[in-house]
């Protein structure tokens, strides 16, 4: 339920490798990505994690693997920051209600099983807003690789 997912996508380009790497480097570093492999024709980076909804989506994803080859840009990454969101957004509010009733307990407060029923909006949202996470980084990815492939300056020219 919580495994990272792989996500591939490639968009066709033409041009010479060196731009679009250039592109993605540069918006990789500016997220605190390491570079783990360059290569002329390909990079790797290790995303620095995502610790909450309000960063850039692209931190869902905490390996990335791109590949410009003749005539396209192939992205594989792994939402591994995206899953760890996820089981945050599953785990934290059951979690949050079973310390409240020890609490409760234990300062002698009268606790029912009734109290229990304000997670219930939790079993509809966590889902959605788990897989919220990984929709949005899948787009974030999506973006990358299509501004990497409309880096080719000769595109412009070519029809």
């Amino acid at each position: 339920m919580f495994k990272a997912k792989t996500y591939r996508v490639s968009a066709p380009y033409s041009g010479a490798p060196g731009p679009a790497l250039a592109v993605a480097r540069t918006a990789l570093l500016s997220l605190g990505f390491e570079l783990t492999d360059t290569l002329p024709t390909g990079l790797s980076a290790r995303g620095p994690g995502m610790h909450s909804n309000q960063q850039p989506e692209l931190l869902g994803v905490s390996i990335i693997h791109l590949e410009v080859g003749k005539s396209s840009i192939d992205a594989v990454a792994e939402l591994g920051a995206a899953a760890r969101m996820r089981a945050f957004i599953y785990l934290f509010p059951p979690g949050l209600l079973l310390f409240m009733f020890l609490v409760f307990k234990l300062s002698g407060m009268d606790v029912s099983w009734v109290h229990g029923l304000w997670i219930l909006p939790w079993f509809v949202l966590s889902p959605w807003m788990g897989g919220m996470f990984e929709r949005r980084s899948m787009r974030a990815v999506d973006r990358l690789v299509n501004g990497m492939a409309q880096s080719d300056p000769d595109a412009s020219h070519k029809t």
